[in-house]
């Protein structure tokens, strides 16, 4: 025989009316009712054992109920939000502090209205509740009951089961029971629904609060914490899995307790990063054989997406939610607007998404949904054909947009952009996957890349490109070169020379010999970073031939430059200006490129430097620098700004030259250029040294030594340990 649990644990594919029906049919059964009457006590379920980051929204309600029902006339208050954000959990929490307890003793009730299936259900389960004996007014004898009893705290749970259906008659009798509920002085009423609406005809005290966000970082982390047994003295990476894990499902509690349920079963954080980053939404369940929304998150979402079907017949809400979830930074107002031309009621469709709480509006009005939930949508509802299509068009545009290379243009471009970089990668990442490469998409992904390239380096767009374009000979060519100069910008040489090669083999094939060129060039770069100056001195020396011979007199003059860099790595600072009169001389008459011009600059301001003319130095860095912020190179800007710290410390001005120093280290850790960072505590070694802070100077030759040893920057390693051997052992 069936029971009312198996109808219970229904999935989120069930549809909520068959559900309703055979709850209904369930009902008539005397055995299911006897089911039904041992779910209905008189004890109210116990606290939490776990609860964080609910103190605020534990004290504003419990501040609100016991001035009013001391003075005789309770209040009504509601717990709303998505399914998932701990509003049974604060309910009963409510129920169990202490001034609650005392005031209202033993008479505090709860009861979930999820087994039940109408208003009639609902007398029902509340006649047994208050031990009201059956009959047709069976509400008056409940009314009669709480009127006779003094105060009572009454919880109803999970409203949304019998009042967010699509029969309005059936919401009315529901909205007519809280009314009459509501009416009654000494019964202090609260709700739990999910959504952000309340029902209507009831004063409902909290209604400007009753909406739950998620959890706040610090919550998620001491639930978690709680839950697994894990703690912040566990193993830095496991610790830092945790941490992004939370992050990941943006602290949504129910993700939070699954996941820390799992790691309490033995997974390890670590591993259970890496099935969401393959799974997403579908691993945040605790039992393989049930379905019940308390330990699965996408049972629990798929309620809500049943809730949205049931209560509007249009598909248009649900479309509108398939296009949000492919946009983890929030669709903002100005695609909102772009999109309206393709849905009859777009406003309507977001109203319908907001008042069941499957989308919040952000801080600059986009909507936004959180993590567990896009993966939901993602991968159980895709996009309408001509939605793709518009979003298509939407974001190449916005790709199209995204400045390729450091201007006087560049910062107010990057504004644009920024604010949909996120979106951008990934829905691009989305067509890349789903769709056969074509020029446009081709276009998209390469000005995204470029952008990214002098902002956030990041490979991970070109690398899924590059893994769909076998029998695209001349666009993997392109795109192996730019993920080499992209892995070359993250000091991943290995990576970068592979890309390099690859790229090199096929234009060779395909008889490109400028593209050659160019990616031997890259690869030149990769080997003098390396410290491989013989080899790079060589290789660029061919390619400088093959520019001049196809007439490229900029690309020339870069193998130029490049080539003044390797003399100056050498120590041979003639040969390296003799290289950059060369690298001029073959630029002149060049539509001049700023940013090219301020790095010969830079390399200039250097090599006086090394040489001691300080006033030298200090002009054509400040030259180089300005240049740098004119067109908003800023990785152009911290280098100048790390060289000028240096220049302070060998004019034993020690303060600025840390002040600069510091600065700079701190831009390039946040981008992720290593060598950069390096060069910068190297410099900060030298600083400690001449300040007679020899044990610190070891330290910082030591760290910035690692850093070139794990890169594989041998010429800068070796200078590093260079300084540390003419230190010697110093006493600790």
């Amino acid at each position: 025989m069936r029971t009312l649990e198996s109808v219970r644990d229904w999935t989120a594919a069930n549809d909520i009316a068959e559900v309703k029906k055979e709850l209904y049919m369930l009902n008539q059964d005397p055995m299911t009712k006897l089911t039904i009457d041992l779910d209905i006590c008189s004890v109210p379920p116990p606290k939490p054992n776990v609860f964080h980051g609910r103190d605020n929204s534990l004290k504003s309600l419990v501040d609100i109920v016991i001035p009013h029902s001391t003075q005789q006339a309770a209040a009504n208050l509601a717990i709303l939000g998505n399914g998932g954000l701990g509003k049974t959990s604060l309910a009963q929490a409510v129920m169990w502090e202490r001034v609650i307890v005392a005031h209202f003793g033993p008479r505090r009730f709860f009861i979930s209205c999820e087994p039940l299936v109408d208003t009639a259900g609902v007398g029902a389960g509340l006649g047994k509740l208050f031990d009201v004996p059956a009959s047709k007014d069976i509400l008056q004898g409940i009314i009669t009951h709480l009127e006779s009893h003094g105060r009572t705290l009454l919880v109803l749970d999970n409203i949304e089961t019998v009042w967010l259906v699509p029969n309005d008659r059936a919401r009315s009798q529901f909205e007519l029971l809280l009314r009459r509920l509501a009416a009654i002085s000494t019964l202090t009423l609260i709700i739990t629904s999910r959504g952000i609406i309340l029902p209507r005809g009831v004063r409902w005290a909290n209604a400007a609060s009753a909406t739950l966000e998620p959890f706040s970082a610090e919550a998620a982390l001491q639930t978690f914490d709680d839950i697994a047994g894990t703690s912040e003295n566990d193993e830095g990476n496991e610790r830092a899995a945790v941490v992004e894990l939370i992050q990941a499902v943006d602290y949504m509690p129910l993700a939070v307790t699954l996941l820390a349920q799992l790691v309490q079963c033995d997974e390890k954080p670590s591993m259970l990063l890496h099935h969401w980053k393959q799974s997403h939404t579908a691993m945040l369940r605790t039992d393989p054989l049930a379905s019940g929304r308390e330990t699965n998150v996408a049972a629990s979402i798929g309620v809500s997406i049943q809730l949205l079907r049931a209560g509007d017949n249009s598909k248009e809400p649900l479309q509108l939610l398939s296009i949000c979830a492919h946009l983890p930074a929030g669709l903002r107002t100005s695609v909102f607007d772009q999109l309206k031309p393709h849905f009859e009621d777009l406003d309507s469709a977001r109203r319908s998404l907001r008042s069941l709480a499957l989308i919040s509006v952000g801080p600059q009005d986009e909507l936004r949904m959180l993590s567990p939930i896009r993966h939901f949508v993602l991968s159980a509802h895709p996009m309408a054909t001509d939605h793709l299509a518009a979003m298509r068009r939407i974001y190449f545009e916005i790709a199209a947009s995204a400045p390729g290379r450091p201007s006087e243009e560049f910062a107010t471009k990057a504004a644009a952009v920024a604010a949909e970089y996120e979106n951008l990668n990934v829905f691009l990442l989305h067509l890349i996957n789903t769709e056969e490469p074509y020029q446009d998409l081709i276009n998209a992904v390469t000005a995204v890349s470029n952008y990214a390239f002098w902002t956030a380096p990041s490979v991970t767009l070109r690398e899924a490109l590059r893994s769909r374009l076998d029998g695209h000979p001349v666009w993997l060519a392109q795109c192996c070169v730019n993920i080499g100069n992209m892995y070359l910008q993250l000091c991943e040489y290995t990576l970068a020379s592979n890309a390099l090669s690859e790229a090199s083999d096929i234009s060779t094939q395909l008889g490109d010999r400028w593209s050659a060129a160019y990616g031997a060039l890259l690869l030149a770069d990769c080997q003098q970073d390396q410290g491989l100056y013989e080899a790079a001195a060589q290789r660029y020396t061919a390619a400088r031939d093959i520019f001049l011979e196809l007439q490229d007199h900029r690309h020339a003059s870069v193998c130029l430059f490049r080539l003044g860099s390797v003399a100056f790595n050498l120590g041979n600072y003639e040969a390296a200006k003799l290289h950059l009169r060369s690298a001029w001389s073959v630029y002149a008459g060049e539509s001049k490129d700023r940013g090219y011009v301020a790095q010969g600059t830079t390399l200039l301001g250097s090599i006086y430097a090394k040489e001691g003319n300080f006033s030298m130095a200090e002009s054509e860095l400040q030259t180089a620098q300005s240049e740098f912020q004119a067109i908003g190179h800023q990785s152009g800007i911290h280098r100048c700004m790390g060289l000028f710290g240096d220049l302070r410390r060998q004019q034993r001005d020690f303060v600025s030259a840390e002040e600069l120093l510091l600065s700079a280290q701190e831009y390039f850790i946040r981008m992720g250029q290593p060598k950069d960072q390096a060069s910068c505590i190297y410099y900060i070694g030298l600083l400690r040294r001449d300040q007679g802070r020899t044990q610190e100077a070891l330290e910082e030759f030591r760290t910035a030594a690692q850093i070139y040893k794990r890169i594989g920057a041998a010429g800068n390693l070796e200078n590093c340990m260079q300084e540390i051997a003419d230190l010697g052992p110093v006493e600790t």
